[in-house]
């Protein structure tokens, strides 16, 4: 199931980038914000964007904390067109690897205790892009899916700012 998942999200984003015409980067920072209560609440990290046309875009992001890091890809759909609006809601899915390295003691000793979890997501957000400074902010809702544990955690944030790069 998630081959065939993963089959379909990267035909659509070839599809994507045969349509492309015009291609720009941008790069920032991002926050991942958890709303629960006894859980660490927020991991920090570096972004990077490629728009592949005025509705579509990729991104991908490394974010992380003292016992953890995240390595993840998105799809974005911009709902209104990128080019003629600076206010933007957008939709995007994607996945993501999360290494945890907790250190616990037992009998005295430090031990670590490693894991490692495959994550899809969901989200949907509002962006601002500031004219004519190539700076935008963005902040969203995130639905995490933990695909080892099967379980779904629906209370993220996520922020960031991005410096674009035409």
């Amino acid at each position: 199931m998630i081959k065939k998942l993963l089959a379909l999200f990267y035909g659509l984003m070839g599809m994507q980038l045969l349509y492309a015409q015009e291609h720009k980067w941008a790069f920032g920072f991002y926050a991942d914000v958890q709303f629960e209560k006894d859980v660490t609440p927020a991991s920090f990290g570096v972004q990077g964007k490629y728009d592949i046309g005025r509705h579509s875009a990729f991104q991908a992001q490394v974010h992380g904390r003292s016992t953890f890091v995240s390595v993840g890809g998105d799809y974005l759909f911009a709902i209104l067109d990128q080019k003629q609006n600076n206010f933007n809601v957008f939709l995007g899915a994607g996945v993501a690897q999360d290494f945890f390295n907790h250190g616990t003691f037992k009998d005295g000793d430090r031990v670590k205790d490693r894991a490692s979890y495959f994550i899809g997501n969901g989200q949907i957000g509002l962006s601002y892009s500031f004219q004519p400074i190539p700076l935008s902010v963005y902040a969203g809702y995130k639905l995490k899916y933990n695909f080892d544990q099967d379980k779904v955690n629906p209370n993220f944030m996520m922020f960031g700012l991005r410096y674009h790069l035409w």
